[in-house]
């Protein structure tokens, strides 16, 4: 009975690995090329993100140099009012 038990679990793990093995993306040949429209359209839509990310990288360094300039500012002494 024990030897069944072993033999089943052998078989369900080869099982196992087999289907992981079958898992993955397909290889590169087996891709179809884009057209000349869509391999034009996603250079656009990565030109736009990348300009996307700049914008928001831009604004970020607005944000950190005012924060910088107010600490910069001479704070009037507690106490002068």
């Amino acid at each position: 009975m024990r030897a069944g038990f072993l033999l089943v679990a052998i078989l369900c793990g080869a099982a196992a690995r087999a289907d992981d093995r079958d898992a993955g993306p397909p290889p590169a040949d087996a891709q179809k090329k884009l057209s000349e429209q869509d391999a034009e359209l996603v250079k656009d839509m990565a030109l736009l993100e990348r300009l996307d990310l700049l914008r928001n990288l831009d604004l970020f360094e607005e944000e950190r140099d005012a924060g910088q300039s107010k600490q910069a500012q001479p704070q009037p002494p507690p106490g002068d009012g």
